[in-house]
């Protein structure tokens, strides 16, 4: 029954056959790679000191508020434009992409001293492992990222837009597992920060180098006026918006970096980390296929409106009764995976796994916004999450540290999506009260979780691994459930249909 519906999902060429076929390879390679991330993850965590974790938050986060400040959406270009795969259209989105890169890397090595001055030289627990010079060659390294990520393949780019994704996956999946595996054998080998620098620049090298093996492209240098303007067209539409998700995801961190010790910031990273897990795989394997999705069905609002509440219900029928184990079970689950030091941060990961829920339910929305070719209405949502952050941040963490930085994120994500949800009612005519009812399937799939563990909890409150393991046997059986019995009514609802 379950094989025979899969495969007559899987087949033809409808929208929705296509949308099946790429959110299955897309799920596949997903899970492969945060399998393989999130196991080195756990080796990262037992062989270096939670300051080296912090560092690598740290810098992590300074590399993408480089890459992100001039950001122009060459990669969302190429997929919504309906030109986008000409020739002369990707050989100009490929002249900008990689000029962009050299200037921005000349730029980030020359002032890589002063970053690394601002952000270290007042941290006695991190000059007592590396030099201020050290960290400047760090930062310089790490940085090489952005410079490869500017000479990947726009070919590359066209395959998402055409729902080949299968090799979009063996490109950015397979880049990102063979940078891991680089990382796991350095850090047994080196056994510092500087396996994990190494490590995430050459994930952007395999993914460049594998995009011009498989979608090999030979730039041409001659300038395309018409395309030139297309692509400058969306990029004003884009202004803003990718400094401002950046400064949305990372702002607590840059802010903390100079507030708090980096021991301290390499829990709250890696109780992020894990909270931020579903976000992860719903990026990798939704958000491409809705973004190519409502590009293709632009026209047709009304199919966009019922896809949302249907992405919308799906999403909370899965994610709402994980989170509810999360926040009860959260010191637990830190300190099995990541180790018994980090559970400290359990307080952040019960918010932080809230905010994961309203990120998820957000993103949905703004790949509405990306697909009509309307960049710019999702950029006041972004900038309104970061008002609320930037008001609230600085203050929040000195009075309550990190939980108050998780707080203000969780805030500024319910206040966004709210007015989120106003907008698109507006744009797509998306029906408010069913897309608050699209919600409450969840919150019912959740009760026998929240039910078995509070009461394991009142009967035996000192087996606390116990509750856990029978939440997670429970979340299982919901799953399952949900899988075979109740997903695929959901899908096949007739006025769900594209």
């Amino acid at each position: 029954m379950i094989y025979s519906y899969l495969l007559n999902r899987l087949s033809g060429q409808s929208l929705k056959s296509r949308c099946a076929r790429s959110g299955t390879v897309l799920g596949i390679g997903a899970v492969a790679a945060k399998i393989c991330g999130f196991g080195s993850k756990v080796i990262l965590t037992r062989l270096l000191l939670p300051q080296d974790m912090g560092l690598m938050v740290m810098l992590c986060s300074i590399t993408d508020f480089f890459e992100t400040t001039t950001e122009v959406g060459v990669k969302q270009s190429v997929i919504q434009h309906k030109n986008g795969a000409e020739l002369e259209y990707i050989n100009t989105a490929w002249l900008i992409q990689s000029t962009r890169a050299i200037l921005l890397y000349v730029i980030a090595f020359i002032i890589a001293p002063l970053v690394s001055k601002f952000y270290f030289g007042a941290k006695d627990e991190v000059l007592a492992r590396y030099s201020l010079d050290e960290l400047t060659t760090l930062i310089r390294v790490i940085f090489l990222s952005v410079l490869f990520n500017g000479f990947i393949s726009p070919r590359a780019h066209v395959l998402e837009k055409h729902f080949k994704f299968s090799r979009a996956v063996l490109i950015s999946q397979g880049g990102f597992i063979l940078g891991t595996i680089i990382t796991i054998i350095l850090v047994f080998i080196l056994r510092n920060i500087w396996a994990i620098v190494i490590g995430f620049a050459s994930i952007n090298l395999f993914k460049c180098l594998m995009s011009n093996i498989i979608c090999p492209f030979m730039p041409r240098l001659t300038f395309h006026k018409k395309s030139f303007n297309e692509l400058s067209c969306f990029a004003r539409g884009m202004f803003g918006v990718p400094i401002l998700t950046y400064i949305a995801f990372n702002i607590e961190i840059l802010v903390a970096g100079k507030l708090v010790p980096v021991s301290l910031i390499g829990l709250y990273g890696m109780a992020k980390s894990l909270a931020t897990v579903p976000r992860d795989l719903f990026s990798r394997i939704a958000t491409p296929v809705l973004f190519s999705a409502f590009a293709e069905k632009q026209e047709d609002k009304s199919a966009i409106a019922r896809v949302v509440l249907r992405v919308t219900k799906t999403v909370a029928l899965f994610l709402i009764p994980m989170i509810v184990l999360g926040i009860i079970c959260g010191r637990e689950l830190l300190g099995i995976i990541w180790g018994a030091q980090f559970s400290a941060a359990a307080t952040q990961f019960r918010l932080l796994c809230c905010y994961v829920l309203v990120l998820i339910e957000g993103n949905v929305l703004a790949s509405i916004f990306f697909g009509i070719g309307r960049p710019d209405k999702h950029r006041f949502f972004v900038g309104l999450r970061v008002l609320v952050m930037v008001l609230l941040i600085y203050p929040a963490i000195k009075l309550y540290g990190l939980n108050g930085a998780a707080a203000v994120v969780l805030l500024a994500n319910l206040v966004a999506i709210c007015l989120q949800v106003v907008v698109v009612h507006k744009t797509i005519g998306l029906n408010i009260f069913n897309y608050i009812v699209s919600w409450l399937p969840g919150l019912i799939m959740a009760v026998p979780v929240l039910a078995v563990t509070v009461f394991i909890r009142v009967l035996k409150p000192e087996s606390q691994m116990l509750q856990l393991w029978i939440g997670v046997g429970v979340l299982l059986c919901t799953f399952i459930g949900l899988a075979i019995y109740v997903l695929p009514k959901l899908l096949d609802s007739p006025q769900n249909r594209i």
